[in-house]
């Protein structure tokens, strides 16, 4: 019997290691990934935006708060990195009433992650908001600019990551109101008629904005 016992200690000590091996536990961590969230808020009345975070690996709700400055939306959200990150985003106004809500469902990445965009659908009155959600901001300067017509002003476009470093890249330029400002690729904008509109610089899905204005 004694034997017997020493033969059978061993496979007893593989079946274990095996079934360590397969525990979830064991696998190293997949680590964390900061996004940027930014929108234009201006002509809503939301005062401040909450983001939700929820995946089956992930116990509880990720719940982060996103300021509103000048008109803007931006913060950082850190998160686990992984597949179906469910990402919902509620605006309220200045008394708390809930404005705004959409949702998106990502896979992120530990690194750098593509741009994607939001549409949060108004609840009342407002227009929608385009979120963006990614792991890079584009900045225009100057973010405003008055002119008179066939008045020109050179604008610029920075782009940094998550961390605030700058990286290279061209943006792509384009104007929402063609009659009252024409952009070039280079950024060079040109006054046609009088009114106000938004010139944009995109890059890989994020995008930045300046307001021209056009007087007589």
């Amino acid at each position: 019997m004694l034997r017997h016992t020493r033969w059978k200690l061993p496979s007893v000590a593989l079946a274990c290691c095996v079934l360590l091996a397969c525990d979830p536990s064991s696998v190293a961590p997949r680590g964390d990934a900061t996004l940027i969230i930014r929108a234009d808020v201006s002509a809503t009345s939301v005062a401040t935006v909450v983001v939700a975070v929820t995946a089956p690996d992930i116990p509880a709700t990720l719940v982060f708060n996103i300021p509103v400055s000048n008109g803007v939306a931006s913060g950082l959200i850190t998160i686990p990195a992984g597949s179906n990150r469910a990402i919902a985003l509620q605006a309220f106004d200045a008394g708390g009433v809930e404005t705004h809500s959409g949702s998106v469902l990502v896979n992120v990445q530990p690194t750098a992650n593509q741009t994607v965009a939001i549409v949060l659908q108004p609840l009342t009155g407002d227009v929608p908001i385009v979120l963006t959600l990614g792991s890079l901001v584009v900045t225009v300067s100057p973010l405003t600019a008055s002119l008179t017509v066939g008045g020109t002003v050179q604008l610029a476009a920075s782009l940094r990551d998550w961390t605030g470093s700058p990286l290279t890249g061209t943006v792509i330029w384009a104007t929402s109101k063609p009659g009252v400002a024409m952009v070039t690729s280079g950024g060079l904008v040109t006054a046609k008629g009088v009114g106000s509109t938004a010139i944009v610089a995109t890059f890989q899905g994020a995008a930045g904005t300046a307001t021209i204005t056009v007087g007589p």
